[in-house]
């Protein structure tokens, strides 16, 4: 695994600042990606990669120590995240490069090499503690170990992983969560105290900074199911025998600590629209389960009040035999003799209004759904006494915390972050670990804490094609043969990725990409000059640019061509169309081929 200092300056990425805008120019998939891979350059690396399976793998590994750099936790995104995906340019022509599919071929010849990985050099600076070792957590305590600091990592549970071990096995492999995240401790040097509580029933923040802790970021999740509500009112009937939260479900199912047939022959009825409730769903099914999954939104993805889980899920689910009753909500939990038999359902007109989620209902548009068991899985939330007796919550009861820096605006030196501050996606919960590693790292030097971080983007366009390569298909196994925990979707082989990698357009700068120059390809990116003296302004330039790279500007002697460099690819199509021959690319071509020429 390479360091920065150790790789060649040359090949490093440039942050490229459009001088217009003063906005860092970057293609749309990097911008989406919380965690900020660069994600053009590694596509250049796999579009290169040799078909001899040795070289190939070995080749693989030097990409997932590239994607390593920014990402340690890349081989957990792998196989659960697609937000760059979602913004790819390619998306609204034949669909998005599969940018998650690719980095799954990394993972799997990345993943043993892991364990090979020497650790980084002892720790000399200040004690940090982390508090929770969730995705948030474990970046936090990584990019700090890896800064040289003394981090200890407090888990109140007995394995590392967080909210990662509620995701099903058959979507991330208990192997790939155990060896990213046993390996990041290691590797960081990180200390780990299993069993060990922050807050209620453990160590107080008072307590903690007694041990010398100069920080601590808290990264504690939301392991606590949200009650189901109609209106303002709490549902009824949640206690009977039969009705739980899905959320534990996932967790004990993940720990085998459900028999494999727990609803054979039962009908169950998950609630709940989100990815979270699918993945109940689709586990309830493969535990025997006659499955009907409810939800408040309707079936339109593009309306506002659209189902959020991804097409992916719903598609899966489906084929799995899940029904999807859509636009209804639960205002009454039916028992009988202590035991659920069923839900009334009155139709959900309206899901969020201009304030918010604010659910409408047709009360005279009810049905009834019967089952054996109701899983209800309509989110979580934070453990709220730890952060009251921490005096951490202001006086609306909220969490206080800087969105940028991530400190407690209450606490100095707490910093607080991941789903417990904003639930979201892993990756964005990394992020913020990211974001609340390099806060401590200043707070703790005595550095401004804001200074050069609030940045604007400006999203990068994508090439004028008239020709756009199919996305490939997805392939999974048969649903007959899937009701079961292991993964299901086939992975790319060497020749797939490569053509997959190739449909990238590369719509980013140059410079803050440079795949050419890690691939050697050329040693540097060549400047492109426009000479003046030549150039008669004719705009032909201009015209045949597929980057919308070149414009015409007026001076005192008429229209000269100019270069947006940030947008400029180098591919020499001006140059050919030129009839002034203005434009000339400075690399050293002309003097390889002429001292090729005289070795000959």
């Amino acid at each position: 695994m390479s360091t920065g200092t150790e790789r060649n300056e040359s090949k490093l990425v440039e942050e490229v600042v459009c001088e217009a805008s003063g906005k860092v120019f970057l293609p749309p998939c990097q911008i989406a990606c919380p965690v900020g891979e660069d994600i053009q350059r590694t596509h250049a690396m796999i579009s290169a990669l040799p078909l001899d399976p040795e070289e190939a793998s070995k080749k693989l590994i030097e990409i997932g120590d590239e994607i390593y750099e920014k990402n340690p936790m890349f081989t957990i995104c792998s196989y659960i995240c697609g937000l760059c995906e979602k913004e790819c340019n390619y998306k609204d022509h034949t669909g998005a490069v599969r940018r998650r599919m690719l980095k799954r071929i990394v993972s799997e010849h990345y993943i043993p090499y892991l364990d090979t990985t020497p650790r980084m050099p002892a720790p000399t600076k200040d004690k940090i503690a982390v508090v929770g070792s969730g995705p948030g957590g474990l970046m936090a305590a990584y990019v700090l170990g890896k800064k040289g600091y003394k981090v200890t990592l407090f888990e109140r549970g007995s394995t590392l992983g967080g909210a990662l071990r509620y995701i099903p096995r058959y979507r991330l492999p208990e192997d790939v969560l155990n060896s990213t995240a046993n390996n990041m401790v290691r590797i960081a040097n990180v200390e780990v105290k299993f069993g060990a509580n922050v807050g209620e029933n453990g160590k107080s923040l008072d307590e903690l900074r007694k041990e010398g802790y100069k920080a601590v970021f808290l990264a504690t999740g939301t392991h606590k199911p949200r009650p189901l509500t109609f209106g303002r009112e709490f549902v009824e009937g949640t206690d009977l025998e039969g009705v739980m939260f899905g959320l534990p479900l996932l967790y004990d199912a993940n720990q085998g600590k459900v028999s494999p047939q727990l609803f054979k022959g039962k009908r169950v009825i998950v609630v709940g629209g989100g990815n979270v409730a699918f993945d109940v769903a689709r586990t309830a099914r493969r535990l025997g389960g006659d499955v009907s999954l409810l939800c408040l939104e309707c079936e339109d993805k593009g309306c506002k009040d659209g189902i959020p889980a991804d097409v992916e899920e719903i598609e899966g689910a489906t084929e799995e035999g899940i029904k999807i009753i859509y636009s209804r909500g639960v205002n009454k939990i039916v028992g009988k003799d202590g035991k659920f038999r069923s839900i009334n359902s009155p139709r959900c007109t309206l899901v969020f209004d201009d304030n918010g989620f604010n659910p409408q209902f047709d009360c005279n548009d009810n049905i009834t759904v019967e089952g054996d068991i109701l899983l209800i899985t309509i989110g979580q939330g934070p453990d709220r006494n730890f952060y009251q007796n921490e005096a951490l919550l202001n006086e609306r009861g909220r969490l206080d915390v800087d969105p940028l820096t991530l400190m407690s605006n209450l606490k100095k030196g707490v910093f607080i972050g991941g789903d417990v501050r904003r639930i979201g996606f892993a990756a964005e919960a990394m992020q913020e670990g990211i974001r609340a590693a390099e806060s401590i790292d200043r707070y703790i030097r005595g550095v401004d804490l804001k200074a050069g971080r609030e940045k604007e983007y400006e999203k990068a366009k994508n090439a004028a094609l008239e020709n756009y390569k199919p996305q490939p298909e997805l392939v999974w196994k048969d649903a007959k043969k899937r009701i079961n925990f292991d993964t299901f979707e086939k992975s790319f082989t060497v020749e797939e990725a490569i053509a997959e990698a190739k449909r990238c357009l590369y719509c980013g700068p140059c410079l803050s990409c440079k795949g050419c120059v890690v691939l050697d390809l050329q040693p540097e990116i060549p400047a492109i000059e426009v000479d003046e003296n030549l150039c008669c302004g004719c705009g032909v330039c201009v015209a045949v640019c597929p980057y919308e790279a070149r414009k015409l500007e007026k001076r005192d002697s008429g229209k000269i061509a100019v270069i947006d460099d940030s947008k400029c690819k180098r591919c020499g199509v001006c140059i050919m169309a030129c009839p002034s021959g203005a434009n000339k690319i400075k690399d050293s071509l002309e003097e390889t081929i002429a001292s090729t020429y005289a070795a000959i």
